[in-house]
Parts: C-alpha cells; structure tokens; sequence
C-alpha cells in the first residue's frame, strides 16, 4: 500500500542498522580490550565464572609464592645445620686427638682451646639463622599450608634447637682437660651429631615434599588460568570474521534505508 507518513522499509532497515552497529561496537570493544566480557552485559553467567576462577588463579599463584618461600626457610635451615655438622665433626676430631695418652696436659689445653671457640661459633650460628627476621634454629616450630583455602593438613616442622645447650655440647660437656672427660666428649658430640642429623633429615624431607607441592601448584594454575581465558579472552579468529561481517552489514543497512526512503518517491507519479 502506497503511503507517505509511515516508512515500514525504512524501519525495518533502521532496526536491522541498529543492531548491526551494537554488534560492530562489541567486536570493537573485545578486540580493542582483548577481554570477551567486559561488562556483566556481555554474559553474565561466564562474568561470575569468570570472577571465581580469577580468585582460585590469585590464590593459587600466592600460595606458589608461600611455598617456594617456606623451602627457602627451611633450606636455610638446613644449610646452617650442615655447618653445624662440620663444626661438630671438627670437635670430634679435636676430642679424639685428647684423649690420646701421647698428647700432654699443654697439648689438650691447646686443644681445648680450639674446642671453646668452635663451641662458641655454634652458639653464634643458631643465634644469627633468621630468615625475614625470624630465629630458626632456636626451637622454634613453622606451620606451612599448601592449599588455596588454607583448610588442609598444615606442613609442621620439627623445634630445632641448635644451641650448645640444646645439643648438650656446652663448654662443660666437651672439656678436654684430661683423657677421660675427652672420652665423655667424644660421647657428648657424638650425640650432637646425631640430633642434627636427625633436625637435618627432616629439613630435607619437607623440601622435597614442596618440590612436589610447587609442581603441584604450577600445574593447577596453569589448568585453572586456561579454563579462565576460555571464558573471558576474546577469540581474535573469531571477532575479526564477526567485525567483518557487522562492517559489511552495516553497509548494506545503510545502503537500505538510503533505498528505502528513496522509494517513497515513486508515490509523487501518482499525484501527477
């Protein structure tokens, strides 16, 4: 029916411009942000998704960083442990050395001497240990967590006390003044030796164990991250055909309403 006051080509093309162009203005924004939602109108059910993946990735990453920094500790631990080994070991050789008959009063208070002053770097060694100013071989226990809610079993170290008193290897238990209290040294460092052994063993075993629990969390992260993106990244492949596509489309919306409105021309003919 040919009438002039109401347009229903031209209407329709508008309409079909409109959206085109809403679609064109989204391509744009996902290509421009690189995010496929960038706002809960884009898609509200992959935003919340998206959000609680985002908090797990965080999560994760920051307990990553906790164990990497508990092995830190207790590697530290551990090394000062070894140096206390060596300390011992030296001890031991020094006791051993007194309690031999050939050696004199003079030579075992030369001997005693040495012993004193490695004795008193023990104590000095335990007292200095400290990772982010915390005392780590001064019986102190640490609580390590290796899930993402902190819910789990805790990773509990053993009290370490690296002391001389802690392992009974004070002044008056290694005194090599005669051949048999030198005997009771060896006895006395023997146990020593053994103690952190025993404190450097268990270090051990707790830094192979975050060995596996940051491979552990690496790999989850990386699952988890990729899970994310899927729902939130824009799909280049995919908004560069779907801009295309609108950019044409609009050009034949435009072109339309052109046609459309040029069309009600035509009715003029029927007035002359």
């Amino acid at each position: 029916m040919p009438v002039i006051n109401t347009n229903v080509a031209a209407i329709k093309a508008r309409a079909n411009f409109d959206r085109v162009q809403r679609e064109m203005d989204q391509s744009i924004a996902r290509l421009s942000s690189g995010k496929r939602i960038n706002s809960a109108h884009d898609d509200a059910a992959g935003m919340a998704i998206a959000g609680r993946l985002e908090s797990q990735v965080r999560g994760l990453t920051m307990q990553l960083r906790n164990s990497k920094d508990a092995q830190a500790m207790v590697d530290t631990t551990e090394g000062a442990l070894q140096e206390i080994t060596s300390i011992l070991q030296r001890m031991r050789e020094l006791a051993v050395q007194a309690s031999n008959g050939t050696a004199t009063a003079a030579d075992r208070g030369y001997l005693d001497t040495e012993v004193e002053a490695l004795s008193a770097e023990i104590d000095a060694i335990a007292a200095n240990t400290k990772f982010n100013e915390k005392a780590l071989l001064t019986d102190t226990q640490f609580s390590f967590f290796a899930d993402i809610n902190i819910t789990g079993t805790a990773i509990i170290t053993t009290a370490i006390s690296a002391t001389n008193e802690g392992l009974g290897v004070t002044a008056g238990d290694v005194e090599l003044g005669t051949v048999a209290v030198a005997i009771l040294a060896i006895t006395a460092i023997d146990n020593a030796i053994s103690q952190v052994a025993d404190d450097r063993a268990h270090m051990g075993a707790v830094s192979n164990r975050l060995d596996h629990i940051i491979d552990h969390l690496s790999n989850v992260i990386g699952n988890t991250a990729a899970a994310q993106s899927r729902v939130e990244d824009t799909d280049y492949a995919v908004e560069t055909t779907a801009l295309t596509k609108a950019t044409i489309l609009q050009q034949a919306a435009t072109s339309m309403v052109a046609q459309a409105n040029a069309n009600k021309n035509a009715i003029l003919t029927l007035l002359t």
